[in-house]
C-alpha cells in the first residue's frame, strides 16, 4: 500500500519521541529517526507516495 512520505516522517517522529523517553525503548526510538533521515535524504519530494514496507526493506539492506 502507497502512503504519503510527509505521513510516514509524521509517524515516525511521533513515535520516536516517544520511545527515545525510555530506556527499554530508546533503541527503536534511534532507529526511527535513522530512518526518518534516510527518507529525507532519499525522497526530498515528501508529497510524493511509497510503499513503506519496500523502502524501510531497503533501508534495513543499508544500514547493516
Amino acid at each position: 500500500m502507497e502512503i504519503r512520505i510527509s505521513i510516514v516522517i509524521q509517524s515516525m517522529l511521533s513515535d520516536a519521541m516517544v520511545e527515545v523517553h525510555h530506556q527499554e525503548l530508546m533503541e527503536e526510538g534511534q532507529e526511527r529517526l535513522r530512518f526518518v533521515k534516510y527518507l529525507v535524504n532519499m525522497f526530498p519530494d515528501t508529497d510524493k507516495k511509497m510503499d513503506i514496507d519496500v523502502v524501510y526493506k531497503q533501508f534495513k539492506l543499508g544500514d547493516k
